[in-house]
């Protein structure tokens, strides 16, 4: 059920009577941005959008009152805690005020977007030239070059009310926060990422560079950074951010110093890149030709014409030994394909309140897990550890979906595999030993 949207009228009404220079300040922010909101929604219509009337209009803000903060750290707590469940990982929050807000607050540059005067989306950045970063140690911001600290900066604390997703406003947003960090100078721009939004980030022009970490409070998530003046990668990547780019300088020098090193960044967008991206196809190649028990083999059927298409339904994953990759209870309907590397499975299973069973098993390359979650939407039970170094090829739900539509020939295979696995999992012969499981 959709919550009530976060009212900040009468906070905009306070912020008029702000100090003149905090005034000031949010004047030159708001006269840009608003510009920029206006050249998103043209963007938009470019993209076959429909045009926004004056009732719906969506103004892009940055915060610099504490009532407009105020209303962002509500909007934070309806979505990270009451929708998402967080108040087990969020020991921040505070109830009685229904916010989220954290020690990176107070140094943050707050975003939100505003409808009929209501808080529909929020976001942050970080500069790391104010300070230190959350998890920077997960980033190794240091091999950067000289870009470092000065130009490097920190997306973090989305949120998108349930009632705008699949709308324009994400993209909005967005853009207005790429045209503040090109005005401010940042070369690099950072995000942790949960593996089910790769997709949506990968998108905006953000591509992972090395392996994912555990956060204490987002479960498993992947670093990753938007290269600010690679013009070229955000035009093949067909990111909303190309119209704002043009209007500023654009240089090579960032996605050479990335791919130099980084060898995880590269793409099959990257020219010399291309052994690199190879080598994951060849990985894929492997197991499709490999002797594989039909009973635990999503690409059984598969061919090697196959491999693009299966490529391009998700994203590849390093892991170091002992990253949690996902945890029970987890969101997410992904699949993961382990391409090289063996992973822990750990869980219960629980058919009725008498009947559970203990789940422990190995997966090594070829195996999935993740498969009853997307097919059930049951939520997940076990865990699942890396026991060495591995590669994971996470499979995009919504991309797998589409497929019914766009290869629906390829799409009744991998789903009648994965409903196989499912069921060898989930009710394993009376004449055997308990099939080991996967979340």
């Amino acid at each position: 059920m959709n919550r009530p949207l976060i009212s900040v009228q009468r906070h905009l009404s306070a912020s008029r009577e702000a100090s003149p220079s905090d005034l000031s300040q949010n004047t030159l922010v708001e006269s840009r941005l608003e510009r920029l909101s206006r050249r998103s929604a043209r963007c938009a219509l470019l993209g076959g959008e429909a045009p926004l009337s004056a009732a719906t209009e969506v103004v892009i803000r940055r915060a610099t009152t504490e009532e407009e903060r105020d209303a962002i750290y509500r909007l934070r707590y309806q979505v990270y805690i009451e929708e998402m469940n967080g108040a087990h990982r969020h020991q921040e929050a505070d109830a009685g005020k229904q916010q989220l807000r954290d020690a990176w607050d107070d140094r943050a540059y707050h975003f939100y977007a505003v409808q009929q005067g209501e808080v529909v989306a929020c976001a942050r950045i970080l500069m790391r030239r104010d300070g230190p970063l959350e998890c920077e140690e997960h980033f190794e911001l240091e091999r950067f070059g000289a870009s470092y600290p000065q130009h490097i900066g920190m997306t973090s604390r989305l949120a998108l009310h349930p009632g705008h997703r699949g709308s324009h406003l994400l993209k909005q947003l967005t853009c207005a926060m790429y045209e503040f960090v090109r005005e401010e100078g940042v070369h690099f721009n950072f995000i942790d990422c949960h593996t089910r939004l790769l997709p949506l980030y990968s998108r905006l022009g953000f591509r992972a560079y090395r392996s994912g970490f555990n956060h204490a409070q987002y479960t498993y998530v992947v670093p990753m950074v938007l290269v600010v003046d690679d013009l070229e990668y955000l035009e093949q990547v067909k990111s909303p951010f190309v119209p704002i780019a043009k209007h500023y300088p654009c240089s090579s020098e960032g996605r050479r110093l990335l791919l130099a090193q980084f060898s995880d960044a590269v793409s099959l967008l990257d020219l010399h890149g291309q052994s690199a991206a190879r080598s994951r196809e060849r990985m894929l190649e492997r197991l499709i030709g490999s002797n594989q028990p039909a009973a635990s083999n999503m690409l059984d059927g598969l061919t090697r014409e196959d491999i693009p298409l299966l490529a391009s339904l998700g994203h590849y994953v390093t892991c170091r030994t002992g990253d949690s990759v996902l945890r029970a209870g987890d969101p997410g309907r992904d699949i993961f394909l382990i391409l090289d590397g063996r992973f822990e499975v750990s869980g219960k299973i629980r058919h009725t309140p008498q009947d559970e069973i203990q789940v422990r098993r190995g997966l090594s390359a070829g195996d999935v897990f993740g498969e009853i979650r997307f097919l059930t939407e049951e939520i997940r039970y076990a865990t699942v550890t890396a026991v060495e170094h591995s590669t994971l090829l996470v499979l995009n739900a919504k991309a797998l979906d589409r497929l019914v539509i766009t290869a629906p020939k390829v799409a009744a295979k991998m789903f009648r595999n994965i409903a196989r696995i499912v069921v060898s999992r989930l009710c394993p012969s009376h004449d055997s030993a308990p099939a080991p499981s996967s979340p």
